[in-house]
């Protein structure tokens, strides 16, 4: 065979050139399909999101207007109203000039400036305006809402799609919604409605412009009929291709219908069909047959511009959304590569090989000096971990042979900025000193600038080990454990600083002194100080960061508001995590479980585990994990005390806690090789939202 391949040696560049190309070939499948799926899923989050805030918008707004309906003020004047109207010659005049009225316009005004509504009304049960924030149309019927005011003396409580109402006295047309229900009396019989009038260019302006990723990217609303009921991004090239008067004044809003003109408008291609004539487009036409779905092969939009989308209907307010992109930048970097495809296989073959045994010589070389490298007066013996912003090696003092961990920072990837904040989170973190919390030793930047820090390493495990192992654990070990995470974080309240990221990893568990079940708080990266100077040199420190399955409301609603009552709120669910052996929300993605931290209340410990717990340490726990910061406990030394008068605390012996640690290596004679080496690994900060989904996978 030597002999063979020495005198055809021809052979191989041509057998290693098309196993490339197979290879390649086979990569960029791969990559297409992956690419592919990316999309659509970017594509569902989008759509998803714009639905569910349409449809929080839609619940609130329903409540406001179903709370002023059933006010006792309302109710008084309509029957005034209603008796006015019916007894006056002239109803009109005698609404118009009735003292009810402005004692109604007074009571509304500050409602309309809160909520940003419009204007308001007060309809009797024929249709007829007996009240309102303007005189135009009292004493009339208003056609078009005719069949939501029909909605609302049923005792529905609805939400009308965008309707144009002309205005026949100044020869103009008005765009209007209308939110009302019915106004009833002592025995619930509705007497008439109340509404709310918006603008729904305004609104659905607001909701939907988040969806407008990258440079072609728009999230729409439609009706039954097509029409778009929101504005589009591209007004001005609609006015360029005809779709649009050539006018500034005149959006798309209202004009547009999601159909398809017959070819590419952007391109040259002139439509001959009329609009109304032209077919839906492929996601309006599924959307209002009721179906979602998505589509990352492409389709023409209402311009003709092949696009990828995902829809929706939403029949609470009887439209349809898609978020779609141009399909040339979806696939932007798709196309980059089907282009350069050719020329690549020819540099790979010849790279290839050079970069093999680059990448060998290279690899040798770094394992020699990993294994003899000093940092400042550290040791470094070998290498736990390593994450994206750094990597940990167990090390030990050149002195005084105390074994440590030290993280070293990748200064590539973290730049100035991160090396900056990442220095300013060591010196808070340092200035901790309850035993319960992980001590910081030292930390400085080397010769060739390779910034570091050394922390106490720890022989235990996390917390989040424990429980995936052995399950639940008992109420007063519970309480015993969570009375020290209590006290480490009570210190740092105190110093005005927030942890942030509490977790079942980022607390561990071990032997101290041979004392057992000793906690050790891990990893305040993420640790920020409640008041602080905005150093404009850094990324804003209020950016949403964390790990969604132990993210407090606030921090996705409003993260400038966040101080201590976050941390207590994830100190909930970390006691709700070790007593009933699971997190309380999960999801298949991060804006799942965020949109539960919001808006679902929590289960109580009870119910989730199956099985009677105390009443006290159940309502300890709902306390934390109550929605608004302001229900909670202020702080973890209030939480502290809580599970301090607890009745489970203090019945968790040493005793019963010597003997839990010697089952457990007897049960586990492999976990403390592998407990070392994750007690010696913080989470680190700067993760990316999906990789902190799972919290026990990533280290950095």
């Amino acid at each position: 065979m030597f002999e063979f391949i020495r005198r055809h040696a021809w052979i191989l560049p041509i057998a290693f050139a098309v196993l490339l190309a197979v290879v390649g070939w086979t990569t960029y499948r791969a990559l297409e399909q992956s690419m592919k799926s990316e999309l659509a899923s970017r594509l569902e989050t989008v759509r998803n999101s714009t639905v569910t805030a349409l449809e929080f918008w839609s619940e609130e707004i329903r409540a406001v207007a179903s709370v002023h309906a059933g006010r006792a003020e309302i109710r008084e004047a309509a029957r005034e109203l209603l008796d006015l109207a019916r007894h006056s010659e002239d109803a009109r005049e005698a609404l118009l000039t009735s003292p009810t009225l402005p004692s109604l316009r007074a009571l509304m005004a500050p409602v309309l400036e809160r909520h940003g509504f419009e204007g308001w009304g007060i309809f009797a049960p024929d249709g007829t305006l007996l009240a309102g924030s303007t005189d135009t149309n009292a004493g009339r019927r208003i056609a078009p809402i005719q069949p939501y005011v029909d909605e609302w003396n049923r005792g529905l409580t609805t939400v009308s799609t965008p309707t144009l109402i002309r205005l026949t006295s100044v020869q103009q047309s008005l765009s209007l919604m209308v939110v009302g229900g019915p106004i009833l009396d002592e025995s619930e019989e509705p007497i008439g409605a109340f509404a709310f009038s918006l603008d729904p260019e305004k609104v659905y302006g607001r909701l939907l412009v988040v969806g407008r990723p990258g440079e072609s990217g728009e999230t729409l609303a439609f009706d039954k009929d097509g029409l778009l009921v929101s504005p589009s991004r591209f007004d001005l090239q609609l006015r360029e291709i005809g779709l649009l008067p050539d006018d500034p004044e005149v959006s798309s809003f209202m004009r547009i219908h999601m159909r398809f003109p017959g070819g590419d408008l952007v391109e040259g291609f002139e439509a001959t069909a009329p609009p109304l004539a032209r077919p839906l487009t492929f996601a309006a036409a599924s959307a209002i047959g009721g179906e979602s779905g998505v589509d990352v092969k492409g389709f023409p939009d209402y311009r003709g511009v092949p696009v990828v989308a995902a829809w929706a209907w939403v029949p609470e307010l009887g439209i349809g959304v898609t978020s779609e992109v141009e399909v040339a930048e979806a696939y932007a970097g798709l196309y980059v590569l089907q282009r350069r495809f050719g020329l690549l296989i020819g540099a790979l073959a010849l790279g290839a090989l050079g970069m093999f045994l680059y990448s060998f010589i290279v690899m040798r070389l770094r394992r020699e000096v990993d294994q003899a490298r000093q940092i400042g007066r550290y040791h470094i013996e070998r290498k736990l971990g390593a994450g994206g912003m750094g990597t940990v090696y167990l090390a030990s003092h050149a002195l005084l042979r105390r074994p440590t961990a030290m993280k070293i920072l990748n200064a590539q990837k973290a730049g100035k900025e991160g090396i900056a904040r990442f220095e300013r989170e060591v010196q808070l973190s340092s200035s901790l000193t309850h035993p319960n919390t992980i001590q910081i030793f030292d930390y400085g930047n080397t010769d060739d600038d390779t910034f570091y820090y050394v922390m106490e390493y720890v022989n235990g495990f996390t917390l989040g080990t424990c429980v995936s192992n052995d399950g639940p654990l008992p109420e007063a070990r519970v309480v015993y454990l969570m009375k020290q995470v209590c006290a480490s974080l009570a210190e740092a309240h105190k110093r005005g600083l927030m942890h942030r990221d509490l977790k079942p990893a980022n607390v561990m568990v071990c032997e101290r002194g041979g004392a057992f079940d000793f906690v050790k708080v891990l990893d305040f990266g993420l640790a920020k100080e409640m008041v602080q100077a905005q150093d404009v040199s850094l990324t804003d420190v209020s950016a949403l960061t964390g790990t969604p399955l132990y993210m407090p409301p606030e921090a996705a609603q409003a993260p400038e508001t966040l101080d201590v009552r976050g941390d207590v709120y994830q100190l909930g669910l970390l006691a709700f995590h070790l007593l009933v052996g699971r997190d309380l929300f999960q999801g298949d993605t991060p804006v799942d479980v965020i949109l539960q931290h919001v808006g679902t209340a929590a289960t109580p410990p009870s119910v989730a585990l199956g099985k009677p717990v105390s009443h006290d340490l159940d309502q300890i726990i709902l306390r934390c994990l109550s929605k608004k910061p302001e229900d909670r406990y202020a702080d973890a030394g209030k939480l502290y005390d809580a599970f301090e008068e607890c009745s489970y605390a203090g019945t968790w012996s040493q005793r019963e806690a010597r003997e839990w640690w010697t089952q457990w290596r007897e049960r586990h004679p492999e976990a403390e090789e592998g407990a070392e080496t994750a007690s010696t690994l913080p989470s680190g900060y700067g993760i990316e939202l999906q990789d902190r989904l799972d919290p026990e996978q990533r280290v950095d």
